[in-house]
């Protein structure tokens, strides 16, 4: 058919084309299709394909080329473990020899290229290991399997290991519907084949983590460009939750950070699918002793047969790894509460020795649907495979999905990035604390110094008006006792004038002292009030009699309204009041009225009394400091009216001595003044009659 020559150059042809696809492609897939294309056409068989092993042990026909009408396509059909032995695959990766079955012989040889083959009967995974190679070379062919490839339509089949890292990748296979023999140099091609196809495999890993490695770096760099973005922590790291999740294929997680020292509140975000927790028992789960134990673990302890491995480090500690639920038994009471959610990883966040939170994710659970080989074949030479293999089922539900090294990696890259940008938040919200308590603490300073300041002014001016106040009196009072003394007088009117402005003089005097005297004790806490029920209309009838003299001194008229017949109050401490309130009252007033009026509050507890002047008024900004100590509306009222500045504060003094409160209403200048108090109507239960001011 083929002279030497040809069949050398066909050789040297298929594999310079094997090397130049290697070369030229990356991708795997694309590899794999040219192979059993290259393979096919090299040995014109009916079938090649490539059979790749599943970490868990299935198959799967990856890549085929098949003759039309010969055998039938098995290209993406699934194979149980069992389908080939596990003693088989120890034979392929101990021989590295190719497997030809002549089915009209039953016989398998395997083919060292070197030695003649004994024959041994069917051997055991450790007979494997443990016999020498020559002595497994050629053995028959299990009755069974012959009945499988004949059922099949198979009469020869080659099969060539591909292996990667030393281990069992998959075969290439080529099956042939008539009996077939193919010779040592044809074999040494295929091998060649096989090994071109390992080293393609090789290429593709590095090609898949490096591109791994630069997919995962991205996220990560993309995720730590949002850490330090100047955005709201909590939008920020709402968004990393969200990223990370979707990168992870996880189907919701959450982020927990917690401030072991205390001066940090506590945080929780969240994002997709949550575990379901009860109205009636709220718990957050990273109370939990799984999450409490991934705190205190130096070293990662995977809970499944199959989880990644990650060594636990300064900046990645002990990652909790749950790949299925069920069959973790210290996590069953909570499986009601995680509903469809079956894996779980826990990532505790630490810097340093300062632990931070979790960074928790879910996986659900899932559905998985494989067509196994003979399935659903029409084919009546797929009746055998459909027979071996009916107890597959070709939808798995509620199947746990695993994690992988790359996202387990993923994760404990992104705790470094996350757990140093939270630690930087952190001290720069210590910073902003520190920073806003010194800043209040120097307001508070200088408030307090301003205060001071206002204070020794108010003071000064009151010593200044106090002698001013005190010298004029005493100095009228000594003239007209010294007009008295000498007899200076012409007529008893003139001595009655002179003993009324006496009587005034020292009055005003007594007044000042008085009031200087009243502060005094009232600084001290020694002012006492004993109070009564007291009756109010004869108390303010007595006020307003003694304020008449004034009235129509003055030319202002006086106005009394009284609708309470009763307070709980010291008569005279209010009667005190009344005479400062009114005094003010006159003292302030060049024409209009004067009004006094007493009604019952909106709770029906407390008297309103109040006093009200169509005087000179005051300004909005002085409304609260004019019951300080010492303080009038401005200079200007001091000059022109005198007085201490001590009135009203001695009222509200007074006022809340006796259970009450005290204000003061203006609408603004030449608007006049109304200052009201409250009273209690009748004796409070929990009031003690006698009552003391502690000192300010």
């Amino acid at each position: 058919m083929f002279n030497d020559k040809s069949l050398s150059d066909r050789k040297a042809a298929l594999l310079a084309r094997m090397t130049n696809h290697i070369r030229q492609s990356l991708d795997l897939q694309e590899i794999l299709d040219a192979t059993v294309n290259e393979l096919r056409a090299f040995l014109q068989t009916d079938r090649t394909k490539v059979y790749r092993f599943d970490p868990d042990g299935h198959g799967q026909v990856v890549a085929e080329s098949s003759a039309k009408d010969r055998l039938p396509s098995l290209l993406g059909l699934h194979y149980p473990a069992e389908d080939i032995p596990l003693q088989a695959r120890a034979l392929f990766v101990k021989a590295r020899t190719r497997s030809i079955v002549n089915v009209s012989q039953q016989q398998i040889i395997l083919n060292s290229l070197s030695t003649p083959p004994p024959t041994l009967d069917a051997l055991t995974v450790e007979e494997v290991l443990q016999q020498p190679i020559e002595e497994i070379i050629s053995r028959p062919v299990d009755p069974c399997h012959v009945e499988y490839l004949t059922q099949m339509g198979v009469q020869s089949s080659l099969v060539v290991p591909i292996l990667h890292q030393q281990e069992l990748w998959g075969l290439l296979i080529s099956h042939h519907a008539e009996p077939r023999e193919i010779d040592t140099e044809d074999l040494k091609v295929v091998q060649v084949l096989a090994d071109q196809v390992s080293l393609a495999i090789a290429h593709s890993a590095l090609l898949s983590q490096a591109q791994e490695r630069s997919q995962r770096e991205t996220i990560i760099n993309q995720m730590t460009a949002l850490l330090h973005m100047p955005r709201r922590p909590e939008e920020i790291l709402t968004t990393v939750l969200e990223q990370a999740i979707k990168a992870t294929s996880s189907s919701g997680g959450r982020l927990y950070l917690t401030s072991t020292d205390g001066t940090m509140p506590t945080y929780l975000y969240t994002y997709g699918k949550q575990p379901y927790q009860s109205e009636l028992k709220p718990s957050l789960l990273e109370n939990h002793p799984v999450w409490q134990a991934t705190q205190k673990a130096s070293t990662a302890q995977p809970d499944a047969p199959t989880p990644p491995k990650a060594e636990a480090t300064s900046d990645n500690p002990a990652l909790r790894v749950v790949v299925d639920l069920e069959q973790e038994p210290r996590l069953h009471k909570l499986i009601e509460q995680f509903t469809s959610i079956r894996g779980l990883m826990i990532q505790p966040l630490c810097y340093g020795d300062q632990f931070l939170g979790y960074l928790t994710f879910f996986r659900d659970q899932i559905d998985t649907e494989s067509l196994w080989a003979g399935y659903e074949a029409t084919d009546e030479r797929q009746q055998r495979p459909r027979e071996s293999m009916g107890k597959w089922q070709a939808l798995k539900r509620n199947q746990a999905q695993p994690w992988s090294l790359e996202e387990v990696e993923l994760i404990q890259a992104l705790n470094v990035h996350l757990s140093l940008a939270i630690v930087q938040d952190r001290l720069y919200q210590r910073e902003q604390q520190q920073r806003l308590i010194l800043e209040m603490h120097n307001q508070t300073l200088s408030q307090a110094r301003a205060t001071a300041e206002e204070v020794g002014r108010l003071k000064s001016n009151f010593l200044t008006s106090t002698n001013h106040e005190l010298r004029t009196p005493l100095a009228s009072t000594l003239n007209y006792l010294k007009l008295l003394k000498d007899r200076l007088y012409e007529n008893e009117e003139e001595l009655r004038e002179y003993i009324e402005g006496a009587y005034q003089a020292t009055e005003s005097l007594v007044t000042i002292i008085n009031n200087v005297l009243d502060i005094a004790k009232i600084e001290e806490g020694q002012m006492n009030v004993e109070q009564e029920i007291v009756l109010l209309p004869r108390l303010l009838q007595e006020q307003c009699f003694f304020a008449n003299a004034q009235s129509r001194l003055e030319g202002i008229s006086l106005v009394l309204h009284c609708e309470v017949n009763q307070v709980f109050a010291d008569a005279a401490k209010m009667r005190q009041v009344m005479n400062n309130l009114l005094d003010n009252a006159f003292k302030f007033t060049h024409q209009g009225q004067v009004t006094v009026r007493a009604i019952a509050d909106s709770t029906g507890t407390k008297a309103e009394i109040s006093v009200s002047d169509t005087g000179i008024g005051v300004a909005a900004d002085s409304i609260e400091r004019l019951f300080d100590p010492f303080v009038q509306a401005d200079g200007s009222i001091q000059r022109n009216y005198g007085g201490t500045g001590l009135g009203l504060n001695i009222c509200k003094r007074l006022v809340e001595l006796m259970g009450g409160q005290i204000w003061l209403a203006s609408l603004g200048l030449d608007q006049g003044t109304t200052v009201t108090f409250t009273l209690p109507l009748s004796q409070p239960d929990t009031s003690p009659l006698d009552g003391s001011l502690d000192g300010d």
